[in-house]
């Protein structure tokens, strides 16, 4: 697992969450016929030589997929391979970045959007909101292909949602915030709209008090930073 560390799901936005599940599925159009034709046991081969090859393209529409299939078929038969992709990901970008920098990386169309929706299909699920989140953390502000064309489809509610339901999990919480930076960062329009969710700052005050990790409390300020927001 990537990261050094029972759920409750909190239905009150259920409504909107579902919009952004039937708005993102638009994204499964284009996934590659190969994958879409794998069967959830035969997906390891796969997403190993996508990640020996760097190909973030290639997990991508693994991970959406998994989603694709999450609510059509046996759920237990696609957990493991969403967080096994989801993990992959996670390394592939992150090893791209292995000196700290902008690698330069550029992410393929919709890659947020499928990031979000795994988060979105699975948020019952800890382990795979946990990777999910670091992966949209990881990806930070870098450059997305046509992103101004996939923006607005961006829930960023559902990221404070998984905060409040996920309350008592320090890691979740570290992993939301570096999101919300990131989300922040890559777009005025997208941090326009994380200032518009209700209960931002007390949020993000209340997330400095679950991260039990005292070095990492400073993701709460780097994400109230990046929304220009003094906590």
């Amino acid at each position: 697992h990537p990261f050094d560390s029972s759920s409750r799901i909190d239905n009150k936005d259920g409504s909107h969450l579902a919009e952004t599940a039937n708005a993102m599925s638009a994204t499964d159009e284009k996934m590659d016929d190969q994958i879409k034709s794998v069967t959830a046991d035969g997906m390891e081969d796969l997403i190993e030589s996508a990640e020996k090859a760097s190909d973030i393209k290639k997990l991508l529409d693994i991970i959406s997929t998994c989603s694709h299939y999450r609510h059509q078929e046996s759920p237990e038969d696609w957990d493991v391979p969403s967080e096994a992709s989801l993990d992959s990901f996670y390394r592939v970008v992150k090893g791209s970045r292995s000196d700290g920098s902008d690698s330069g990386l550029e992410l393929p169309m919709n890659t947020r959007s499928k990031l979000l929706r795994s988060l979105q299909e699975w948020r019952e699920e800890e382990a795979i909101v946990e990777v999910a989140l670091g992966c949209i953390a990881a990806v930070g502000s870098q450059a997305e292909e046509n992103f101004d064309e996939t923006v607005d489809g961006i829930d960023v509610k559902l990221i404070v949602n998984i905060m409040q339901t996920y309350e008592d999990e320090s890691t979740i919480q570290e992993q939301a915030c570096l999101a919300i930076k990131g989300l922040a960062e890559a777009s005025e329009g997208l941090k326009a709209r994380l200032l518009e969710v209700e209960g931002m700052g007390e949020e993000l005050k209340a997330a400095k008090d679950r991260i039990t990790n005292e070095r990492n409390k400073k993701y709460v300020g780097q994400a109230a930073a990046a929304l220009g927001l003094d906590l």
